[in-house]
């Protein structure tokens, strides 16, 4: 039926590579993404705080290193041209006036110079800036944007706290929204009235932000999710048919959604060190499962559902290292999931493109199915032993 042989191995190949480069990756949650926080709690010792991974940004890898290492003297001389950039970079405006950022003070990390050239093991630095407003009687509204020449991670998570406002204002900029738009922290305050044409309008503006956050959940599974990217193939390795895999993604989509729900509401807490280690192995009993199985049982359902419970804190976890806004938090919490969603989907999707046309060959078990299983649960395997080794 197949007489293409050459191009059938070299289809299963690229899957079994793709499935190995997974398993570089330690630490499957990483979100390379820059955080800006604007602190005027107090107008007379407000900052401008940013959390940025300089070494793959605005500084050269071994540039970086060399400032970790040196002394906080020669570091702030080191540090000073790029700290210039941010400054001129980030733009905060109060009342509709820009202000001027001086650098403050500092913290660099980094492990090693392997791990700063590495895109999957950020090291973070943390600069904070001051800026004067003790002439400003009562802030109302706030904006930030990021000038079209700044280079930064994208996307960057923004953060307002003020003394009008209890709880914090977050926003999310993107490359191609890089303004926050303005930020009314009075919500009694008449630049902020609702009541009118353009209020309802700023209004509106300010909940499109959470939409982003289907961007967040749609990276922490394309390209940072590896681990349950390679869950999902595992999944789709079962079996030839649709409503096999229909069943089981569906079970895997409630349950991870129920937990991540919970989790992040602080109904339900579970330490990464426990967590972790379990996906992993869930990962290596789906392959194993695969190997000896040939139609989808009932009791696999119910065992996806309980991993699916487990990815679903894996997600929590991920999403605790970030800050949802006060102001749209169900809609953020819904958007992140929905971004989930979407990047699972993108994944079959992406399977059934590379091999899905194989599916009915009478030896895609043996020379597709079952080679690309085994891969799975050595990767799994590979997680298992270093999460542990990591606890």
């Amino acid at each position: 039926m197949f007489k293409k042989g050459p191009l059938v191995k070299w289809r299963v190949s690229s899957v079994c590579f793709w499935l190995l480069i997974c398993s570089v990756d330690l630490h499957a949650h990483l979100l390379n993404m820059t955080e800006v926080q604007v602190d005027i709690r107090e107008p007379e010792a407000a900052k401008l705080i940013i959390k940025i991974d300089l070494g793959q940004s605005l500084m050269r890898p071994a540039d970086y290193w060399q400032a970790v290492s040196a002394q906080p003297a020669e570091q702030a001389q080191l540090l000073a041209p790029f700290a210039e950039q941010l400054s001129r970079g980030i733009k905060v405006s109060i009342d509709g006036q820009v202000y001027p950022s001086l650098l403050l003070s500092w913290q660099l990390e980094a492990l090693s110079l392997e791990a700063i050239k590495n895109p999957l093991s950020p090291q973070m630095a943390t600069l904070a800036f001051t800026f004067d407003t003790k002439s400003v009687p009562a802030i109302e509204v706030v904006e930030v944007s990021i000038d079209e020449n700044l280079k930064v991670p994208w996307p960057t998570l923004l953060r307002v706290d003020s003394a009008e406002n209890p709880l914090p204002v977050s926003r999310l900029l993107t490359a191609n929204e890089r303004s926050s738009r303005p930020i009314a922290l009075n919500p009694n305050s008449s630049k902020s009235d609702t009541s009118t044409s353009a209020g309802l309008i700023i209004a509106f503006l300010d909940w499109i932000p959470s939409i982003s956050w289907a961007a967040i959940g749609f990276q922490h599974i394309i390209p940072s999710g590896l681990d349950h990217i390679v869950f999902v193939l595992g999944l789709f390795f079962l079996s030839t048919k649709l409503s096999t895999l229909f069943y089981q993604v569906s079970c895997f989509t409630v349950a991870h959604s129920l937990t991540l729900g919970l989790a992040t509401l602080g109904m339900v807490s579970i330490p990464a060190s426990v967590v972790e280690p379990l996906i992993a192995a869930s990962i290596i009993f789906i392959a194993v499962d695969n190997l000896y199985s040939h139609s989808l049982a009932r009791w696999r359902l119910a065992i996806v559902t309980i991993f699916g419970l487990l990815h679903g804190l894996g997600f929590a976890a991920a999403l605790s290292d970030l800050i949802l806004p006060a102001d749209n938090f169900f809609s953020a919490l819904f958007f992140f999931n929905l971004g989930v969603e979407v990047g699972q989907l993108t994944v079959l999707v992406l399977a059934f493109l590379t091999i899905g046309w194989l599916r009915n060959w009478t030896k895609y078990s043996e020379r597709v199915a079952r080679p690309a299983t085994v891969t799975i649960a050595g990767i799994g395997t590979y997680w298992l032993v270093k999460r542990i080794a990591l606890v």
